[in-house]
């Protein structure tokens, strides 16, 4: 791994504490496709860049009815 940076990913409990709502509404946004998150595990992790990217409207989301694009 010479030569890479390190990926900042976030926690949903970190999430919902920047979010000002539960870790269970995360774990449910990742779910639905409203936050682009992954699981490690039985956890649902966010990377920093797409937190980013979503907030500057750069990033669009699928739901899972239809896959229909849209932004957080």
């Amino acid at each position: 791994m010479a030569g890479r940076t390190r990926e900042i990913i976030y926690s949903t409990e970190k999430l919902a504490r920047f979010f000002g709502v539960t870790k269970e509404t995360i774990q449910d946004w990742c779910k639905r496709g409203k936050l682009p998150g992954f699981k490690i595990g039985k956890e649902w992790k966010v990377r920093a860049k797409d937190i980013e990217r979503l907030i500057e409207g750069r990033v669009r989301v699928h739901t899972k009815e239809g896959n229909t694009p849209r932004l957080f």
